[in-house]
């Protein structure tokens, strides 16, 4: 080849290699700049989005708790005075609410904020499985448009259920993204153990029933030890590498505990308590326990604990029948609610510690702990002694009533059912943001609870009733909220339908050879379809209570409002299996 020709060679080598670096930075650049742009978007529409506040009768345990430990602590007051609310439920999401008012960030930014953090950190795990950028931006976007954060119920309403979405992603991606760099060095592996913890932490905090979250953790965390431990011995390494990647291991849940335990000691140090909350931790929990597991003879499993076991348990116990009266008065006043015989569920544990403070107005968190101790121990004595017949069984949660043998088919077959009526969507249809959405104006009493939370959270806070909460810019966001939730809803429902035929698909597909490692994308699609079945299960036993009394379609209601990490997790499931197929298609393509 003589010297022009050869020139000529170089030149054209040069400009296809120009070419293709060309294509391959536009390849990249657009779909960013789209995820960018969308984001941008999304973040916008969010901090214009009004939210409310409600204050009014019925709240005391739920908003207006939240909302009153909140200016306590940006006040820095801790959760404020001691009284029958103060420790029923924990602690975090009213930091939550705290921090957003001592930074002056708007609540709504900071949760649409977290949530795209988050769904960044679920297309980055992947990344190992999906090589496409567009499918992950893809994925990145399904779940910053997820129509969970177009309704009422989950971003409108200043309540916690609509916070434990992101950090339900970040804790479940943090873990797939773990689990799928096991290999790589520990520095690789470190910031999805920081991620897990910034996950884990705040979620054990804002809601009591975090320990639904545990299992998919406790399998990815043994499954990646294990493997680490078995490689060291095959290739005859020392133990030092496996064991401190089994210590980063244990970081995580470590954090969780100090967490906890950092709160319990604040609450001891303030109130005399120790523990998150009194519902699930503690004497009143002991003694929930107790009584949801006494044998009245007649079943009803609506009815968590009946009268016939109230009146042997205070006959079982000194204690607790010296507040007799009050506690016969509270549940005469709860059943209302009900049938006016029983009162159905956990709200019994409500009733028993409405009718507690109504007779002890001035006890303080020491009293109460003391008070329901003597109780604790007292029928746990009887339930030893034979005197107090007791359930045998498997148990749910600390408090719920436990599952006998005889239930396990009945609460089976209403668990599948109430799975594929949820992801049918229709009832987060009906709580889509609505274009002509107002808040319910509360009494008047409550307007200063209004007005300092307006002062905390910010100005697009909405004032139950003021004239300015239906300006047109208020109306024009709703509008574009609602049919941006209709149209996630209709894309949801399609990928509901398509999620069988689409793990059959991959199956088939691994069967053929075509999916690389496949073990991999397995486990995890399994350990989230598990943990999303789960998870379901123990809310539909945590509310089947509703269809002793209630109507089917107040069942579900109820089972819906408790599901926003269900709906969250079967969104990841779906990103997973229609990903790890369309990266197939695209390495296919290639």
């Amino acid at each position: 080849m003589s010297a022009d020709q050869k020139g000529k060679a170089v030149r054209r080598g040069m400009r296809s290699g120009g070419i293709r670096a060309s294509l391959s930075l536009r390849g990249d650049i657009v779909p960013l700049a789209v995820a960018a742009a969308l984001t941008v978007v999304r973040l916008a529409l969010a901090y214009q989005t009004p939210v409310t506040v409600l204050l009014g009768a019925g709240t005391a345990a739920d908003d207006r708790l939240f909302a009153n430990s909140a200016l306590y602590l940006a006040a820095g007051r801790w959760l404020g005075p001691y009284g029958r609310y103060t420790l029923a439920k924990n602690p975090g999401y009213p930091m939550i609410l705290a921090f957003c008012g001592v930074t002056h960030i708007r609540y709504q930014l900071f949760l649409m904020g977290l949530q795209a953090l988050t769904c960044l950190a679920f297309a980055i795990a992947l990344r190992p499985r999906i090589g496409s950028r567009w499918v992950r931006v893809i994925i990145y976007l399904a779940l910053l448009y997820t129509p969970l954060l177009f309704t009422t119920a989950y971003f409108r309403r200043i309540y916690r259920d609509g916070m434990v979405i992101p950090f339900a992603v970040l804790s479940l991606s943090a873990y797939i993204g773990w689990y799928l760099r096991r290999k790589v060095p520990v520095r690789g592996q470190l910031p999805w153990a920081v991620a897990a913890a910034l996950g884990l932490v705040p979620l054990s905090l804002i809601k009591e029933n975090f320990s639904w979250v545990l299992p998919l953790v406790l399998v990815c965390s043994l499954v990646m030890a294990i493997g680490w431990l078995a490689d060291a011995r095959r290739e005859r390494r020392g133990l030092r590498g496996p064991v401190a990647r089994v210590v980063l291991l244990a970081l995580p849940l470590a954090l969780v505990w100090a967490a906890s335990a950092a709160v319990s000691h604040v609450n001891y140090e303030r109130y005399g308590f120790y523990g998150t909350n009194e519902r699930f931790s503690g004497s009143f929990a002991r003694v929930c326990s107790d009584l949801s597991g006494i044998d009245a003879g007649k079943k009803n499993e609506g009815v968590w604990v009946s009268r016939k076991a109230l009146g042997s348990a205070m006959g079982a116990s000194p204690t607790l029948a010296k507040i007799r009266e009050s506690i016969q008065a509270s549940w005469d006043k709860w059943d209302e609610t009900f049938d006016g015989r029983e009162v159905y569920g956990d709200l019994a544990y409500w009733a028993l510690r409405q009718g507690y403070y109504d007779a002890k107005p001035n006890a303080t968190s020491r009293s109460a702990s003391a008070f329901w101790s003597k109780v604790d121990a007292e029928l746990q004595a009887a339930v030893k002694a034979g005197s107090l017949a007791a359930k045998g069984g498997l148990r749910v949660s600390k408090v719920a009533p436990p599952v006998g043998r005889e239930d396990v088919l009945p609460w089976a077959g209403r668990t599948l059912s109430t799975t594929v009526t949820l992801l049918h969507l229709d009832i987060l249809q009906e709580h889509l943001i609505d274009p002509g959405w107002k808040p319910v104006s509360p009494p008047g009493s409550y307007a200063s609870g209004e007005l300092k939370m307006r002062r905390l959270l910010g100005g697009n806070t909405l004032l139950n009733g003021a004239e300015d909460d239906t300006a047109k810019r208020t109306a024009m966001v709703s509008t574009v909220d609602y049919y941006l939730g209709r149209a996630g809803i209709a894309i949801m429902r399609v990928a509901n339908l398509l999620l069988v035929p689409a793990a059959v698909a991959l199956a088939v597909l691994t069967a053929r050879g075509r999916v690389r490692r496949p073990v991999e994308p397995l486990l995890v699609a399994v350990g989230l379809a598990l943990t999303a079945l789960a998870f379901e299960a123990a809310t539909v036993w945590y509310v089947s209570y509703q269809l002793g009394v209630f109507s089917q379609s107040s069942y579900i209601l109820e089972a819906s409002k408790y599901s926003p990490e269900f709906y969250a997790v079967v969104s990841m499931l779906e990103c997973l299996i229609f990903a790890e197929l369309a990266g197939l298609e695209h390495k296919h393509a290639r």
